[in-house]
């Protein structure tokens, strides 16, 4: 089960959907957790909502959940304000995976990517660290991007090897709203000057022997790949439903926001037909 208990973040990433929830309610109520929570009788939980660590009752929340019926207990989270929480309780109350968002180990495309108010690069890293040490399940979640794609392999290799990461989510950034709904074939266009990049980084996956997930990439990504393609539908077909939702709400374009341009595969192509 996965549930969103905030609608605020520390980070102001690029990649973000979820701007408009910010004029929201920022921490829905232990209450209303709660009384979702009770009802559930499901053994995982995933907390998640822009950086759930960010909500005042946590800890409460993480207890409650442990009390009723979940024995894995996990959150997804950029790791600003780990810190402020003892590691130890967390894992008493069976909260032992950490699903952490990381976008580069360059220093300048990381600080674009999260805002200027986001956690800095060496934090991020350090708090990994300090996941890991502590023995918990760590999976790293990465927004691939135009600025991101050619040195990945090199980041994974680091994050494999350095960090003891051994499990990856990854996720293509691409503008799926309003000016694409007509021209959904737009979605499965990737750039052949990329094709080098993502060769190396399946290499590197296969060579590692790593664990990964791919969300919302065209069959196009995977070429000689295809083991790594465990999609039944289409790539529009893979847009999670609150994604849609958020799309209706935002009043500009996703995609017509100029500073994300740059991380966009469709970039070149969009100024080509006028986009």
């Amino acid at each position: 089960m996965d549930l969103r208990i905030v609608n605020t973040c520390n980070n102001n990433c690029l990649y973000c959907l979820e701007q408009p929830l910010r004029w929201k309610e920022p921490f829905i109520s232990k209450e209303k957790i709660f009384n979702v929570l009770k009802d559930v009788k499901e053994k995982n939980l995933t907390f998640y909502g822009w950086n759930p660590l960010l909500h005042p009752d946590l800890m409460e929340i993480v207890l409650f959940a442990s009390k009723v019926w979940f024995k894995n207990i996990g959150i997804l989270t950029n790791t600003f304000w780990l810190d402020k929480y003892n590691l130890i309780d967390f894992k008493k109350n069976n909260l032992t995976t950490f699903g952490v968002y990381f976008n580069s180990f360059d220093k300048e495309k990381h600080s674009l990517l999260v805002g200027k108010e986001g956690i800095k690069l060496r934090e991020l890293l350090s708090n990994i660290k300090f996941l890991k040490s502590n023995k918990f399940f760590v999976k790293i979640i990465i927004y691939v991007n135009k600025q991101n794609i050619e040195n990945l392999y090199k980041d994974v290799i680091i994050l494999a090897t350095k960090f003891k990461i051994n499990r990856f989510e990854f996720i293509n950034y691409f503008p799926f709203d309003r000016p694409y709904e007509k021209y959904h074939s737009l979605l499965g266009y990737l750039p052949q000057m990329y094709t080098s990049s993502i060769n190396t980084l399946f290499k590197t996956i296969k060579h590692l022997k790593l664990t990964v997930n791919f969300a919302k990439f065209p069959k196009t990504f995977f070429w000689n790949n295809i083991e790594y393609y465990n999609f039944q539908r289409w790539i529009v077909e893979q847009i999670w439903e609150e994604d849609e939702i958020i799309i209706n709400w935002n009043k500009v374009p996703f995609c017509k926001t100029e500073w994300r341009c740059e991380f966009c595969f469709l970039q070149d192509h969009c100024k080509r037909y006028g986009i």
